[in-house]
């Protein structure tokens, strides 16, 4: 999404925990993208970010959050403090940036933001019960979001990818889910990232102004 954004021209602040890996998205798109090496549940510091990049490119017209935690949480073995931290990082964080991103000072009026939920919203898969609760709770706030933020012409949206082969979220249920049966549902295949990505620059975009309060299916037929 940060490199087909700077592609297009637009000044991007890239936000992560790795920042080696903000370095390596840095390198090829120079003159557009922005660092800001922190983690997302850090309100604060997320802020102070958002204020700098600001204060030196001008107002944001939009924002992504595609921060998020996968990871097993069954029941007989629930983890309290991984789940609170996958509900955190994944729908906190997000509602954290939708208010930062709306605010006059920070933005343009009408901007568009876009939260990354997941179809485990909607499939709630087995052993998976904290991240299906969180991606829910996206998709349950856009809606109520949508209608408090109209009227300064602010949009918000959700997607709900599919199974994205070789992203770090996947990858990280190597071994723990039997994914031949879990691909196979996926009627198109798997995706690529930029499969994915297409949908986020529309919901960006001005071609997306009528478009709010949504939650967008991006899963190659895995909910049909």
């Amino acid at each position: 999404v940060a490199l087909e954004l700077a592609q297009s021209g637009a000044k991007v602040l890239a936000i992560a925990r790795r920042e080696e890996k903000l370095h390596e998205l840095q390198e090829q798109f120079s003159d557009n993208i922005f660092l800001a090496p922190l983690d997302v549940g850090d309100s604060e510091k997320m802020e102070c970010a958002i204020r700098n990049f600001v204060a030196t490119n001008g107002k944001l017209h939009g924002g992504v959050h595609a921060a998020g935690i996968n990871n097993f949480t069954p029941l007989k073995a629930y983890d309290k403090d991984l789940a609170h931290n996958i509900m955190n990082t994944s729908f906190w964080a997000g509602v954290e940036l939708v208010k930062l991103i709306t605010k006059a000072k920070y933005a343009h009026q009408g901007t568009s933001t876009v939260l990354f939920s997941s179809v485990c919203a909607i499939s709630s898969e087995k052993g998976m019960f904290a991240y299906a609760a969180a991606k829910a709770a996206i998709n349950g706030c856009v809606g109520a979001l949508a209608k408090e933020i109209c009227n300064k012409g602010h949009r918000v949206n959700s997607i709900m990818p599919g199974w994205v082969d070789g992203s770090v979220m996947t990858s990280s249920l190597d071994g723990l889910i039997d994914q031949n049966c879990f691909k196979k549902n996926h009627l198109l295949g798997l995706a690529k990232p930029d499969d994915i990505t297409g949908m986020v620059l529309f919901l960006l975009s001005d071609r997306a102004s009528w478009i709010t309060g949504s939650s967008i299916a991006v899963d190659g037929g895995f909910l049909a």
